[in-house]
């Protein structure tokens, strides 16, 4: 009995013993995992200064390359071969006037690292010429990552077109894609009136480094409400690559003829049955249009054809006659030059000349004739029919881009546009879908 009482207490014993021992760990344990602290993160070391600093310079007045090149240091020999090393890419002895040429000089040593030069008018595209380890010098063209991102413009037209253009600040090249779209529906030499509106869903060309601007692109759909009279256009460009402008319906907003041979110009003179001639000091016929512009515009055939005459002509100066069809024809008189020749055929939109003031002319100006049947004719009074529609096999992928562009001109899909740190969604200038109130002033 005595040992069962010991052997009793001995396991009584145990058991106090590991509880007590298991305690001590568990409180150990939380002790330690109390006291242990997580080490926040260290940033990552920011990577040293490259050995060169870059530094703007202006081509002034009678500056050259070689000149510039020497002035940063490098013999004129070294100036040589950069501008040998760049001309498979770009021509430096072209520099031109106010152009800003970025060098790279070393930190300490003022020595030639590089040379930037932009390519184009928005440094999309640069020439970086460097020094290699050896001495020598490598070009390379770099191009800056960029993004497209749809923006909506609004605007009245006040003053004129191009004072609306500078004031949404869109550039020539902008406003010209805004007629292209309607130049077969609005003749904007002598179309657009003060109150006209429109809006248009156009590429906004930014840094996708750092998101800023660097200018507008592509327009992707437009309206332009002339007169009271809407038109609208959507951008598709179709399985053949072949780019055009449609209305909702999947009609071409492009026609037969273009409603002007100049892109923006004024009429000087309407087709008259009686006018008073500046030259001749007589009244007479006034059978065509009179288009003012400086000289050396280009001149547009209205339409497709082929060139009947080119030459010489009387009054008319040098002057070149399209038919375009068994029914239409076109002539283009006073240029100062002929670009193209006798029997060539013409595409909707080519070239045919430049404005001048040749044969029986006061000032530079185009004189456009338009016959019918060989008849003349009041260009400005016909009526041409469109031509064909979106194709039927490209109806599909044509009804997808106008479900994502028509909101977007609309003005209802405001979720669908970029949305900036400030939550609002981005629309250059002031914007109403129905341009209700006066949108510049």
């Amino acid at each position: 009995m005595l040992r069962s009482h010991f052997s009793i207490f001995v396991v009584a014993v145990s058991i106090c013993l590991g509880a007590c021992s298991s305690s001590q760990f568990a409180d150990q344990a939380e002790a330690e995992e109390v006291s242990l602290e997580v080490a926040a993160p260290q940033p990552a070391p920011e990577p040293p200064p490259p050995p060169w600093v870059e530094e703007q310079v202006s081509v002034q007045r009678g500056s050259t390359i070689a000149r510039i090149l020497q002035d940063q240091g490098l013999e004129y020999s070294q100036a040589l071969a950069v501008v040998d090393a760049a001309s498979g890419i770009h021509d430096l002895s072209r520099i031109k006037i106010g152009e800003q040429l970025t060098f790279r000089m070393g930190r300490e040593d003022r020595r030639f690292y590089g040379l930037l030069y932009p390519l184009d008018r928005y440094g999309e595209r640069r020439l970086l010429v460097e020094r290699a380890e050896d001495g020598s010098f490598l070009a390379t063209e770099l191009q800056l990552a960029t993004e497209r991102v749809p923006v909506l413009l609004a605007a009245r037209v006040e003053g004129s077109l191009w004072a609306t253009r500078e004031k949404l600040g869109l550039s020539a090249a902008n406003i010209v894609g805004l007629a292209s779209v309607f130049e077969w529906e609005i003749d904007f030499n002598t179309g657009v009136r003060e109150g006209d509106s429109f809006s248009m869903v156009i590429e906004s060309v930014r840094d996708a480094a750092t998101g800023k601007q660097i200018r507008y692109g592509e327009v992707l759909a437009a309206e332009y409400v002339n007169s009271g009279t809407a038109y609208r256009g959507f951008r598709f460009v179709d399985s053949e690559e072949r780019l055009g402008y449609y209305n909702e319906e999947g009609l071409s907003t492009k026609k037969m003829f273009l409603k002007s041979p100049l892109k923006f110009s004024r009429i000087s003179s309407g087709f008259s049955k009686r006018r008073y001639h500046p030259v001749l000091k007589r009244w007479r016929a006034h059978n065509g249009i009179d288009y003012a512009a400086s000289r050396g515009t280009p001149v547009r055939a209205i339409g497709g054809g082929r060139v009947k005459f080119t030459g010489t002509k009387g009054g008319y100066g040098k002057h070149v006659r399209v038919r375009h069809n068994g029914k239409y024809a076109s002539s283009y008189s006073h240029l100062s030059r002929i670009a193209v020749r006798r029997g060539q055929v013409l595409s909707q939109g080519q070239i045919v000349g430049y404005v001048g003031a040749t044969g029986l002319a006061t000032g530079p100006h185009l004189h456009f004739e338009f016959y019918v049947h060989g008849a003349y004719a009041n260009f400005r009074t016909q009526k041409f029919p469109r031509t064909e529609p979106i194709a039927s096999s490209e109806r599909a992928a044509f009804d997808a881009e106008l479900a994502r562009l028509k909101p977007l001109l609309d003005g209802d899909a405001a979720a669908q546009l970029p949305v900036p740190a400030s939550g609002v969604p981005e629309r250059t200038a002031v914007l109403d879908a129905k341009l209700s109130a006066p949108i510049l002033r």
